[in-house]
């Protein structure tokens, strides 16, 4: 796996991470962050996604950006570039 791709998503997570620091939703509110993947948009999850990149796979580096369609839309972008 390129270590770019990993830092591509460390980085991407960090700025919702922060997004969700700003607006959590209530337990009666949808997440700000979109997702996909049976991810919640939780803010406990987007940070142990983040803890989790550092160690991860390449294949899990996949599925976590495949759970935030923002990330892997951006990545594909940025590929086709």
């Amino acid at each position: 796996m390129n270590e770019d791709k990993r830092h591509f998503v460390a980085d991407r997570l960090d700025g919702l991470i922060h997004t969700l620091e700003l607006n959590a939703p209530t337990t009666d509110e949808s997440s700000p962050v979109p997702t996909a993947e049976g991810f919640t948009g939780s803010l406990a999850e987007a940070q142990r996604h983040r803890a989790e990149l550092e160690t991860a796979t390449p294949a899990r580096v996949d599925e976590i950006a495949s759970g935030y369609p923002e990330i892997e839309k951006d990545w594909a972008d940025r590929q086709s570039t």
